[in-house]
């Protein structure tokens, strides 16, 4: 089951609410690649596309789609944040 930003709450229209099972299936850690790709594509047009990236970051989420990103990619724009910041 997808873990929701608390932010979301005030958010009744986003894509993950919706249709919870295109970020998180819940039989695996990595999404298959057409839910993958129909869940990026349904973030890129979210209102809380960037605070939902950064609550999966901030928090570890280690699974599924948030913020139009996936673990890996997460982990890369959490690698680019800690190099600005040095």
């Amino acid at each position: 089951m997808i873990s929701l930003p608390h932010f979301l709450d005030a958010q009744p229209d986003t894509p993950c609410k919706q249709r919870p099972q295109l970020f998180v299936d819940s039989s695996r850690l990595i999404p298959l690649k057409p839910a993958r790709d129909a869940a990026k594509a349904l973030c890129a047009a979210c209102n809380v596309r960037t605070a939902c990236a950064d609550y999966a970051i901030d928090n570890g989420l280690r699974d599924g789609i948030y913020g139009g990103l996936t673990v890996s990619e997460r982990d890369q724009l959490a690698r680019q944040r800690v190099t600005a910041d040095d």
